[in-house]
């Protein structure tokens, strides 16, 4: 199976639904303001939306990952698009205010499933692990930009409504397309979860897990604080800012596709320290320049750096477990969803005590980890080769 039309035919379908994920992770910000209007809703109402989304897809992506050992992922990531499009279905037709909310624990559980199933799928089909999860995420990239711009034309047109029934019918299309491939065999030395976790529990994973969990963390802080930041404490205008706020987004599309033609050059430990160190060096530049143009070159070097720590993270452990590949990869995307839900909300409470400058800057500290942690990494892989300490 491997390195026929099968695989090629996986990962091509996975490119489509990480470019589906990003899309409709998206659309919720231009259709909020709507929901508020024709609901009434105080903007922590609003909000929660988010923190219900993320309780759903934490609770996922380390059941998928476990799962999908035993089961295989087939049935993971199927189970995700069904989940996916019953949330969506629901949430585009309900007239209840309860069931506007609650139904988004649902859609985050469908947002996990297919989040992990789709990068242990293409981490244990692909042998270029980190060119192949590189290309994945670049399409993520693709969709998260895409996904406003279509929101914000069928939103001047149509209900708000519209948009997320349209969605979930490009879910049911992406379904049936997923349903008539052909996945990879169930092992037949499959065990179960608590043996996998037993034997994945180690120095690697939680050290690729504060990679992880530092680069979501950061990453989502950062898109959902720069405007604030750059209008409130630099006085900038609003279009300004949101252009900045583009260099770092197209900062990681253009990174994780010039990372995958040469992720299978280098070994994935040595690209993760470089890009992690010199990501501090432009982290800083970003949060301590005051001329935009520096903002500007800050903000889009930290995202073009940035690019690869996730993949390849998940790269290193897939290579590292080669018989629990989804169990590391939820655990690893467990730890970055608890990144994405922690980080923001304490920058919140520093800006609220102190000012959002030094929330910011305090980020800085969490950049060195990841730093300290991808070195630490490159040093373990090259004492396990046996080969001198090289950089």
């Amino acid at each position: 199976m491997k390195g026929g039309y099968l695989i090629r035919s996986l990962t091509r379908g996975s490119f489509i639904g990480l470019f589906l994920f990003g899309f409709i992770y998206t659309i919720v910000g231009p259709a909020l303001p709507f929901l508020i209007e024709e609901f009434n809703f105080t903007l922590t109402q609003a909000g929660s939306i988010y923190s219900l989304r993320g309780f759903g897809m934490i609770l996922a992506v380390l059941l998928a990952g476990l799962i999908s050992d035993l089961i295989g992922y087939r049935k993971v990531i199927l189970a995700g698009i069904v989940l996916w499009t019953l949330g969506l279905i629901i949430f585009s037709v309900t007239n209840s205010t309860f069931l506007l909310l609650a139904i988004w624990p649902l859609i985050g559980l469908g947002f996990g499933a297919i989040d992990t199933g789709l990068n242990a799928l293409v981490a244990e089909t692909n042998k270029d692990k980190g060119s192949a999860l590189n290309r994945l995420h670049f399409w993520f990239g693709a969709g998260a930009f895409s996904g406003p711009l279509f929101a914000g034309f069928v939103l001047s047109y149509f209900h708000w409504r519209t948009l997320f029934f349209i969605s979930a019918g490009l879910v049911i299309v992406y379904g049936i397309l997923m349903y008539r491939l052909d996945y990879p065999p169930i092992p037949k030395t499959a065990v179960s979860p608590w043996k996998n976790i037993r034997h994945v529990w180690s120095l690697w994973l939680l050290l690729l897990g504060v990679v992880t969990f530092g680069y979501t963390g950061i990453s989502t802080t950062f898109m959902g604080w720069i405007n604030t930041y750059l209008t409130q404490t630099l006085t900038y205008s609003t279009w300004l800012a949101s252009s900045i706020l583009a260099f770092y987004s197209i900062g990681l599309a253009v990174g994780r596709l010039l990372t995958s033609f040469v992720a299978e050059r280098y070994s994935y430990e040595k690209i993760l320290a470089i890009s992690a160190a010199l990501s501090f060096c432009t982290a800083i530049l970003s949060v301590y320049s005051l001329h935009p143009v520096w903002v500007a070159v800050g903000f889009g070097l930290t995202g073009f750096f940035f690019s690869a720590l996730l993949p390849l993270s998940l790269a290193i452990g897939a290579k590292r477990f080669p018989m629990q590949t989804g169990t590391v990869t939820g655990f690893l995307i467990s730890f970055g969803s608890l990144g994405r839900t922690i980080l923001p909300v304490s920058v919140g409470f520093v800006a609220d005590n102190s000012s959002l400058i030094l929330g910011l800057r305090s980020i800085l500290l969490l950049v060195l980890a990841i730093f300290l942690a991808s070195y630490t990494l490159l040093v373990m892989a090259k004492r396990d080769q046996g080969d001198k300490l090289q950089i």
